[in-house]
């Protein structure tokens, strides 16, 4: 795959502490051209943490780096129920510069605003990129926040997708009180 040029620091950390970190925690070796950005992830059979499916886990890693996640919030992929969905801009509504600005001014919202909201009652991280739109979550959370992210893209008012958001979120929190509080007889 490759890494966008100002990514590669990132994705290498300071004194190279996040690339050895994802090479630890999954037992796999990531060789990274600095110059080109070409990157190569393969699997370390010597480290005990190696598991074969680990390679996917950390090329989903480094692609979440590379479409603008921060390691930290990348790191949360290591958790088997988080998962990456990536939008591609160009191929949802075209190459107009304009139209993918505006539709990323949208997602973003005024201040950050809207995908402040998003982040907050679909419990999930957003990334908006270059020409992508990437969200981490856990899977339920992952299709709420890929329907409010369709919703913008698609045209639909802001308090439209804002009043989605809040009756999921009471959806979850409601079904969240009725199972700690499910009384036994």
């Amino acid at each position: 795959m490759k890494i966008g040029k100002n990514r590669i620091a990132v994705l290498i950390g300071k004194d190279g502490e996040i690339k050895r970190e994802i090479e630890r925690k999954l037992g796999v070796k990531i060789n990274l051209d600095s110059k080109s950005g070409n990157c190569e992830i393969l699997p370390n059979p010597e480290s005990q943490d190696y598991i074969p499916l680990n390679i996917f886990t950390a090329q989903n890693i480094v692609n979440a780096i590379n479409r603008g996640f921060n390691p930290v919030k990348a790191m949360k992929l290591l958790e088997e129920n988080f998962d990456l969905e990536i939008f591609n801009l160009i191929q949802i509504i075209g190459k107009s510069e304009k139209r993918i600005k505006r539709v990323k001014g949208r997602i973003i919202g005024r201040n950050g605003e809207m995908r402040k909201a998003i982040e907050r009652y679909a419990e999930s991280f957003i990334s908006v990129y270059g020409k992508t739109v990437s969200i981490i979550a856990d899977y339920d959370n992952l299709q709420i926040a890929r329907k409010a992210v369709s919703m913008l893209i698609n045209g639909i008012p802001h308090h439209v997708v804002l009043k989605f958001l809040e009756d999921k979120y009471s959806e979850k929190k409601k079904e969240h009180f009725k199972q700690i509080y499910k009384p036994e007889f």
